[in-house]
C-alpha cells in the first residue's frame, strides 16, 4: 500500500521524465491506479499551454499530473484550473512579460512626432544649384557672400599698365582677297577688317603663325585716323617689318584708295 507522500513522489517523477509533452494515449509507465485519468491531464495540459511554459513556476505548480485522490480545487492554485475565469491561459502570472515590454519599446522607438518634426521639403521647393553659363573653370569658384564683400576694405586700384610702344616707320597698303585663303587658312571678303602682317614677323609661311587672330590697332600718322584689324595673312612683299597690308575695306577707313600707301604706327590690342 503506497502512502500519500510516495504517490506524490511517483507522480512528480513520472511528470519530470516521461511526461514532458502529453500524448493522446497514456505513455508507458503511466500509473493508472495512482494518477488522475490521462485524458483529463492531457486536456488540461494543452488548455494551459504547458508545452510553452517549461522551467517556470507556473509549470511546476500547474503542469504536473494530479494524484487519483486529488482535485484541482483542493490541490492546485486557481490559475491551474482552465475553467477558472481569472486564469489567462495566454499570459500566466508567472511568465516573463517580455512580449509586452518589447512591443512597448518598439512602438515608442518607431513613433514619429507630428508636432515638432521639421517638414520635409518637396522636390519643387528643395534647394537646387543655380544654373550658370560661365565656363567650367569659372563655375568652380564659389562667390563670396555679399556681406563679406561689403565688409572688406576697398582695394587700391591697380596701376594702369604702361602703354606698349607703338611700332613706327612702317607703311600701310591694301590688297584684294579674290576668294583665296590667307596664310592663316581662312577666306575673307574685301570688306572684312583683316590684314596681312610682314612675312618676317609672321614666320614660316607654310604653317599657321601664332600671330594669326591677333588684333592690331593701326593709325595713319598723316591724318590720325585709326582702324583695328585681325591678322589673317602674311605679307612677304611689305616694305619693312613694321609695314602691314590691309584689306580694301580696312584701308578705306584710314585713307583713300587713290593714295595707295600711307605711313602708319600700330600696336597689338
Amino acid at each position: 500500500m503506497y502512502t500519500l507522500n510516495a504517490l506524490a513522489a511517483l507522480a512528480l517523477a513520472l511528470s519530470a521524465s516521461a511526461i514532458v509533452v502529453p500524448r493522446d494515449t497514456p505513455p508507458k509507465g503511466w500509473a493508472t491506479d495512482m494518477l488522475e485519468p490521462y485524458d483529463a491531464y492531457h486536456t488540461r495540459y494543452l488548455a494551459l499551454s504547458c508545452n510553452t511554459k517549461h522551467d517556470t513556476q507556473f509549470f511546476d505548480q500547474c503542469c504536473h499530473p494530479l494524484l487519483a485522490t486529488e482535485s484541482l480545487e483542493t490541490a492546485r492554485p486557481a490559475q491551474c484550473n482552465p475553467a477558472d475565469d481569472n486564469v489567462d491561459d495566454s499570459d500566466p502570472p508567472f511568465c516573463d512579460d517580455d512580449d509586452d515590454d518589447d512591443a512597448s519599446s518598439t512602438s515608442s522607438a518607431t513613433a514619429i512626432p507630428t508636432s515638432s518634426a521639421a517638414p520635409i521639403p518637396s522636390p519643387a521647393t528643395a534647394h537646387s544649384a543655380p544654373v550658370t553659363t560661365h565656363s567650367t573653370s569659372q563655375a568652380k569658384a564659389s562667390p563670396k557672400p555679399q556681406a563679406a564683400i561689403q565688409a572688406q576694405p576697398a582695394a587700391a586700384p591697380a596701376p594702369a599698365p604702361a602703354s606698349a610702344a607703338a611700332n613706327t616707320g612702317g607703311f600701310a597698303t591694301y590688297f584684294y582677297q579674290e576668294g583665296n585663303a590667307g596664310a592663316c587658312g581662312t577666306v575673307h571678303k574685301d570688306t572684312d577688317m583683316i590684314a596681312a602682317i610682314d612675312g618676317d614677323r609672321y614666320g614660316d609661311l607654310g604653317k599657321r603663325s601664332s600671330l594669326c587672330g591677333k588684333r592690331v590697332k593701326i593709325t595713319n600718322t598723316k591724318n590720325q585716323k585709326t582702324v583695328t584689324v585681325t591678322i589673317a595673312d602674311a605679307c612677304p612683299t611689305c616694305r619693312n617689318s613694321n609695314s602691314i597690308d590691309l584689306s580694301e575695306g580696312a584701308f578705306k577707313v584710314i585713307a583713300t584708295l587713290d593714295e595707295g600707301i600711307v605711313p602708319i604706327s600700330w600696336v597689338f590690342v
